[in-house]
């Protein structure tokens, strides 16, 4: 198994790139693919750019590409700014929830009754 960090990862796209350390068995050091198929059948849920990891990989449709990947150690500073930016993102969408079902008690009102 070779080792690398990860360069970037989008769970939204479900796919990322990582940054192999050493070359492989042909001298290849191009980044390397990784979906998140992969990511499921190792039991792992996200990846954070410079996460350690230790994979293998297989060459498809000319590419290189993890196939296993184990999570060696976590980027603390990354999971850290991940989960600052998942929180904010879940206050922003409660706020614009709280708002609405405002706008709708509020839009039942009509102020010329009395």
């Amino acid at each position: 198994m070779r080792q690398g960090k990860v360069k970037w990862y989008n769970g939204k796209k479900c796919f990322g790139f990582i940054a192999p350390d050493t070359p492989n068995e042909d001298g290849n050091t191009d980044d390397v693919f990784v979906h998140s198929s992969s990511l499921k059948a190792a039991d792992i849920r996200y990846l954070n750019e410079n996460d350690i990891v230790e994979f293998e990989e297989e060459v498809r449709n000319g590419k290189l590409s993890v196939t296993t990947i184990k999570l060696i150690q976590r980027d603390e500073e990354s999971a850290k700014r991940f989960q600052e930016r998942r929180a904010e993102r879940r206050r922003a969408r409660e706020e614009r929830k709280s708002r609405e079902e405002h706008k709708e008690k509020r839009s039942g009102f009509a102020f010329w009754k009395k």
